[in-house]
């Protein structure tokens, strides 16, 4: 056999190679694409928190951004409905309906498919950090900024938030606005009164429903009263070997 021969031979190998790894759609068995049928789901059931700047540790509303974690979300989905009942995260996702979960796991496991360009979605919405049960009569503030060092991916942190109340009112339901909704896990909050006194009102979670933690029977706050946060904190991966803060506020709703 010629030098010649062979080195026709070698080229048409390559050629072929190439031509197979290069193919990015090869193994794409999913008949559901991420702009026509997967986005309006996570825009639906999964924005509140996957959104950039959200609880969420990543963004799923943006196909660059979700793609990389279909093997994450397909492991996650199908593992919510044996997991913890008091776990937020895995209630959010059991939220999802059977059609709903279908077309994602079909997604995730089909070569995650992008679809038509000219379907993308528009511009994804914005995180909007605001009170969720609407404007609250009265607001208790963090003093202080809290602060997680570079090295920390957990901790906790009790603040004492005083209530600007000159007189006794009587309260029905306490919510939470985080300064820093990347990092605030939960809080339980309570009430101490200015006799020491202290009351568990409840905890809060992120996009819990309903978003104010209503309180049976409703309480008395006298002048002086705080209230206790107990905040727990975790960052997500992109915030791994940074200082982040948070500065929270509680809202508290009169009984009307």
């Amino acid at each position: 056999m010629s030098r010649a021969t062979i080195a026709t031979g070698i080229v048409a190998c390559l050629v072929l190679v190439f031509v197979r790894t290069g193919n990015a759609h090869e193994g794409v068995t999913s008949k559901f694409t991420y702009n026509a049928d997967v986005y309006p789901v996570f825009l639906k059931r999964c924005g509140g928190c996957h959104v950039d700047g959200g609880v969420g540790p990543m963004s799923l509303l943006k196909y660059e951004d979700a793609f990389p974690w279909a093997e994450s979300l397909r492991a996650e989905l199908l593992d919510a409905a044996k997991g913890d009942p008091h776990d937020f995260v895995k209630a959010a996702h059991r939220q999802i309906s059977g059609r709903e979960l279908d077309i994602v796991l079909n997604w995730a496991t089909g070569g995650t498919p992008e679809g038509d360009k000219a379907q993308t979605p528009p511009q994804p919405p914005r995180l909007e950090i605001d009170w969720a049960s609407g404007p609250p009569d009265l607001m208790a503030s963090m003093t202080n900024p809290y602060t997680m060092s570079a090295t920390a991916i957990e901790s906790t942190h009790e603040a004492a938030l005083p209530i600007p109340a000159p007189s006794s009112v009587t309260i029905g339901s306490v919510d939470l606005l985080p300064g820093n909704p990347s990092i605030v896990r939960s809080a339980l909050l309570s009430l101490r009164s200015p006799d020491g006194t202290v009351r568990v009102l409840g905890t809060w979670m992120p996009r819990q429903v309903p978003a104010a933690i209503v309180l049976k029977p409703s309480v008395r706050i006298d002048p002086g009263s705080q209230i206790v946060a107990q905040l727990r904190y975790k960052k997500n991966w992109k915030q791994e070997g940074q200082a982040v803060s948070d500065l929270s506020r509680v809202g508290l709703y009169l009984v009307k």
